[in-house]
């Protein structure tokens, strides 16, 4: 009993340290976070629960871990409606509380039950055409509706999970197996840099206007003459806090008062103010998590290209002043570790994966019978002496399938709008993958225990009785897993690509089930089939060579003017900003003279003044992006 008490704290603990790594805690109340915290405690604690349930009933009860039949079913029922209230109800209205725009509580409260209460209703309509099936199959009734709602949420999310969890296996054991070559791994991250640097422009462009729109707003209604009358002085002067520095000042510096941008009292009503606060918070949000993808990315680009840059060179001193940037391990112990052992592990760790991709395939299409390798393997490879170990093999295969589900349902192009950025999450996003990490769980569970021979466990008597309620579920739930090697087909031939662009399906429209890592797929292919991903590898490393440039030399100036004016040494300032740093951004505005110190002399203002100007003029040749403040447009040369 200790061990299993153990074992949920820890799901706890990790289900707490998830969201702190992506949110910050002290900005939500417990109304929200509780519902977040419990929808990833209730997946962390079912990756042990099955297994032990599982396990149990094949051999004797597990010390520390087994329940005793009932507590095991009161459990399972437990785990799946609390499931099924969190992803149905909670979340989702939780989720348009934050998204509606609106200012009070109340007023977001109303809006987000309106707005679900149509989706329930769509849900009853296919529920109804459902009950018309099960009245003609099996009859209906209380005990028979309630499984239907089972089996009905159980197909949904089974498909879902199984899709992405065929990509998830070939596409994570792929990336293992690129980062086991430098150049390799580059150029796929090459490749992202296009395409993140024009949403990136695209997002800020649109959250530009938003900003217009509030500046005009604080301009014009928060003076004397309005703060007394008008309602929404709160929420607009709430806005005005919520943008980001940089971009208030760069729209601030183009703002014109012209007869276009002026806004009347009579337009300033709930509706419209409820409007412009949610698209100017999703805006708000894909910037922020467009910024800290790209600082990341660059970060990466920038470490590789110095492991590269290591591994050429042969000057042992030069080496390992190079190695000083990239870890805080010696050197020469760094470039051994970083330039050999790495890659090798990565591909030792990459044949693993495909290893273990090809026995849960296989699995998944002879489940149920004795041909199963998971099966072999957990039940008549030796493990099955130590029920321990046939614990944790059992309990490792389950994360890991879950783990490929849930990192393609991050990259699924689709849910674009939704983004989990560190210690910087908007609390829409938050609700949504919480949702769909307790979504996926319960399904998979059900999927994994039907990979071996026999299903006999506490959670196959009680949940098995709705996926065996008729024949066309049960026949569903038998032949969805078999149908698996298709994406997976799909994805590791990267048909996709192929077959929309036999089509001419390259469209925005047509891409919306395509996964944000296709475009690095077919890295290995002949180079000369590849012209169009050759160009956007050496454009992605044009732009991450002239923004790190600009970096270095931003932190160069900003070093030597702290020098000059007797100002704390920037020298160990990172190379690029925080992902959740708003400062050094393409268009930001630099202002070198303003660190200059009052106190310094006048030979010290003259030199600092010398050399700002240097500077200034060697970063506007060696960078591409120019911040035209006039037209307030980013142009790419």
């Amino acid at each position: 009993m200790i061990a299993l008490i153990i074992c949920h704290l820890a799901a706890l603990a990790g289900s707490h340290g998830f969201f702190v790594a992506h949110i910050d805690l002290h900005k939500y109340p417990l109304y929200f976070l509780v519902p977040l915290v419990l929808a990833v405690y209730i997946p962390l604690s079912v990756t042990f629960l099955l297994p032990v349930d599982y396990i149990s009933h094949h051999s004797s009860p597990i010390g520390g871990l087994s329940l005793s039949d009932s507590s095991t079913l009161f459990t399972w029922k437990a785990t799946y409606w609390s499931t099924f209230v969190l992803t149905w109800l909670l979340l989702p209205i939780l989720q348009d509380f934050y998204r509606t725009g609106h200012y009070s509580r109340i007023s977001r409260l109303k809006a987000s039950m309106r707005l679900n209460l149509r989706f329930q209703l769509i849900v009853l309509g296919v529920s109804l055409a459902a009950a018309v099936y099960l009245m003609l199959e099996v009859g209906l009734s209380f005990t028979n509706m309630k499984l239907m709602i089972i089996v009905l949420s159980h197909i949904y999310a089974l498909v879902l999970a199984l899709w992405l969890m065929a990509h998830g296996l070939v596409t994570v054991a792929r990336h293992r197996w690129q980062e086991g070559n430098l150049v390799l791994n580059s150029n796929h991250y090459y490749l992202k840099v296009s395409s993140l640097v024009d949403a990136l422009e695209d997002t800020k462009l649109n959250l530009k206007n938003e900003i217009l729109t509030v500046l005009s707003l604080k301009e014009s209604f928060t003076n004397a003459l309005y703060a007394e009358r008008l309602v929404y002085y709160d929420w607009i002067v709430d806005l005005h806090l919520q943008i980001p520095e940089d971009l208030r000042e760069q729209v601030r510096r183009t703002y014109v008062h012209d007869v276009s941008r002026t806004i009347n009292a009579e337009q300033v009503t709930e509706r419209y103010l409820a409007s412009l606060t949610a698209k100017f918070q999703k805006n708000l949000y894909n910037y922020r998590a467009y910024c800290s993808d790209y600082d990341i990315l660059l970060e990466r680009i920038d470490t590789l290209q110095t492991l590269s840059d290591a591994k050429a060179i042969t000057d042992a001193a030069e080496r390992a002043r190079m190695m000083v940037t990239v870890s805080r391990l010696p050197p020469q112990i760094a470039y051994i570790v970083h330039c050999y052992a790495k890659p090798v592990g990565a591909r030792i760790v990459a044949v693993a994966l495909y290893g273990v991709c090809f026995v849960i395939l296989q699995s998944e299409f002879f489940h149920s019978t004795k041909v199963s390798l998971l099966n072999t393997f957990v039940f008549h490879s030796g493990i099955q002496k130590n029920l321990y170990i046939q614990v944790m093999f059992t309990f490792a295969v389950f994360s890991y399938m879950l783990f490929c589900s849930l990192n393609s349902l991050t990259r699924l192009k689709i849910f674009n709008m939704y983004h989990l950025v560190p210690h910087q999450s908007d609390p829409v996003s938050a609700c949504f993958y919480a949702s769909y990490i307790a979504r996926m769980t319960v399904p998979l569970s059900y999927n994994f225990i039907t990979l071996f021979d026999s299903r006999d466990s506490v959670f196959e008597e009680w949940y098995g009785k709705s996926i065996h309620l008729t024949g066309l579920f049960n026949m569903m739930n038998n032949w969805i897993p078999r149908l698996l090697l298709i994406p997976v087909v799909l994805t590791t031939f990267n048909v996709y690509e192929r077959v929309k662009t036999r089509l001419g399906l390259h469209s925005d429209l047509y891409g919306w089930a395509d996964f944000d890592d296709e475009e690095a797929a077919d890295l290995n292919a002949d180079r000369s089939q590849n012209p169009r991903k050759d160009l956007m590898i050496v454009e992605g490393k044009r732009i991450a060579t002239m923004e790190l440039a600009r970096r270095k030399n931003d932190v160069l100036m900003q070093t030597q003017l702290a020098g000059r004016s007797g100002a704390p040494s920037a020298s160990s300032a990172p190379l690029s900003p925080p992902p959740t740093s708003m400062e050094n951004r393409i268009e930001s505005y630099h202002d070198d003279s303003e660190a200059s110190s009052t106190k310094s002399s006048m030979w010290g203002r003259l030199g600092g003044v010398i050399t700002g100007f240097k500077g200034a003029v060697e970063m506007r040749l060696s960078n591409t992006y120019q911040d035209d403040e006039e037209n307030d447009r980013q142009l790419f040369l």
